[in-house]
């Protein structure tokens, strides 16, 4: 079985609207990382600080099948293609540990599932 990690970055606010996705789509586990995203062309505020967005970074390692799905979802639930909404990638893994026989099993399921 080959594996991926899917990491998805939003506006903090939608951190519970993205984990609801990410279960949907078949993501059994998911780590949340706490950020704060500075932008190339950020504006200035009164004394000349630019802004800055609290996100959440989502990462969670799936079949690759799965991930695929999960890209899919987030890309048409979320509004990623809009400026400030957020960004979604998946990396493939060469060598993971630390995943169960029923992690495994889950996975499993969840592939043929959505086949």
């Amino acid at each position: 079985m080959k594996f991926s990690a899917v990491v998805l970055i939003v506006p903090d606010e939608d951190e519970d609207r993205a984990v609801d996705l990410l279960k949907q789509a078949g993501a059994t586990g998911i780590t949340i990382l706490k950020g704060k995203g500075l932008r190339h062309n950020e504006r200035k505020t009164f004394l000349g600080l630019g802004l800055e967005r609290k996100e959440s970074v989502m990462l969670c390692v799936t079949e690759q099948q799965l991930a695929m799905r999960i890209l899919r979802s987030v890309k048409q639930q979320l509004a990623l293609d809009l400026p400030g909404g957020g960004l979604a990638f998946s990396v493939a893994l060469g060598s993971v540990v630390g995943i169960g026989l029923e992690q495994m099993k889950l996975f499993r399921r969840e592939v043929e599932d959505g086949l």
